[in-house]
């Protein structure tokens, strides 16, 4: 399998100062390049916060975290931003699109942090709604849309500056079975274009369609291949 474009070394979380929560322990994992991977476990059990710190949206109480070989537990917040920009993509269970806007310009939003060219940028929003099967609803607002089409718009979004990993929590959690349904495979034809996929998620389905599973328990993790 590819080398690794994820990796942690002896990642720690811990939460609170009178009172702590060892939220992560001691955890180390790789994630090769152009792989799709779960994360799985109990609500509570450190999932999500492992999610944040690979993603650079949290840094570790101690550990490192490696992005394509860079160590972003190091990095000043502001060398961090450009990290995410370029290299990350973010799906959450909760859409949180802009509803005065339409699904371009939802898209077309996320590319004035990138380095998208403004003259480019309507093209290549249409060109994501295209992929995630939504051209028809361009000009369509979020309440315009069902729960599905409205994650297939934020899936989009976190693709608008061609980032090479793609990190999304529970991003059919809150979806109905047929909804559920369309996302997912949408998910599958975007990780044949290369993309570096890692979900964190309850659903045991969309956990056995993943070349990885790591279960996180009790802040420790384990991994299946």
């Amino acid at each position: 399998m590819n080398k690794p474009i994820i990796q942690t070394e002896n990642l720690n979380k811990i939460y609170g100062k009178k009172i702590k929560t060892h939220a992560l322990k001691n955890v180390s994992m790789e994630i090769p390049r152009a792989s799709f991977s779960c994360i799985i476990g109990k609500s509570g059990h450190g999932k999500s916060t492992l999610m944040h710190l690979i993603g650079g949206l949290d840094k570790p109480t101690s550990g490192n975290v490696f992005i394509d070989g860079i160590n972003i537990s190091e990095l000043s917040d502001n060398k961090l931003s450009e990290i995410r920009a370029e290299k990350i993509g973010f799906v959450f269970q909760f859409f949180n699109l802009l509803q005065n806007l339409t699904a371009l310009e939802n898209i077309q939003t996320a590319m004035m942090f990138g380095k998208v060219p403004q003259n480019e940028q309507k093209k290549k929003a249409d060109e994501l709604l295209k992929l995630v099967g939504l051209s028809d609803k361009a000009n369509s607002k979020p309440n315009e849309l069902s729960g599905g089409q409205q994650q297939r718009v934020s899936i989009a979004r976190a693709l608008a500056n061609d980032p090479d990993i793609l990190l999304m929590d529970e991003p059919t959690g809150n979806l109905d079975s047929e909804s559920e349904d369309e996302v997912l495979n949408h998910i599958l034809e975007i990780h044949k274009t290369g993309k570096t996929i890692v979900i964190v998620t309850h659903n045991k389905e969309l956990a056995q369609k993943a070349e990885i599973i790591f279960e996180v328990k009790d802040g420790r993790l384990n991994n299946f291949v």
